[in-house]
């Protein structure tokens, strides 16, 4: 397995894996965000490969100074267990370690108990809280 930087040549296989994440990783009454190339761009992105067939990605927002966000960590079903998550995990802890960062930060659904699980067993602790109300709710 390799795990490299992605590059807007790679654009049709991270929209592919994007898609594969959003279907499969979305717990909002509302959709997910769609692929967009500039996420290769604007953010640090990392695929892993095996035989040039990409097997995950993850994504950090780099705008901090002080932290990468990470978001998007996505590998395909047929690759869990075999240290994929874990070693794009990595690749991107040292991505960030390398630009002067000290933290990274990202955040998971309530419901994907699986994705909790994996990040606390990397050190992961809670630290924050995103919550969400309809609009009408606020209006009334």
């Amino acid at each position: 397995m390799q795990i490299r930087r992605a590059t807007e040549a790679d654009a049709e296989a991270m929209g592919r894996l994007w898609d594969e994440f959003t279907v499969e990783t979305t717990y909002t009454p509302y959709p997910g965000a769609p692929f967009e190339p500039t996420l290769l761009t604007a953010h640090l992105a990392l695929v892993a490969e095996e035989d040039g067939e990409p097997l995950g990605s993850v994504y950090a927002n780099v705008s901090s100074p002080h932290f990468g966000f990470v978001f998007g960590l996505y590998t395909r079903p047929e690759v869990r267990g075999r240290g994929v998550a874990r070693a794009l995990m990595r690749a991107i802890a040292e991505a960030l370690h390398e630009q002067g960062r000290e933290h990274v930060v990202l955040s998971v659904d309530t419901p994907n108990a699986g994705a909790r699980a994996f990040y606390e067993r990397l050190g992961f602790v809670d630290a924050a809280r995103t919550l969400r109300v309809d609009v009408k709710d606020l209006l009334r």
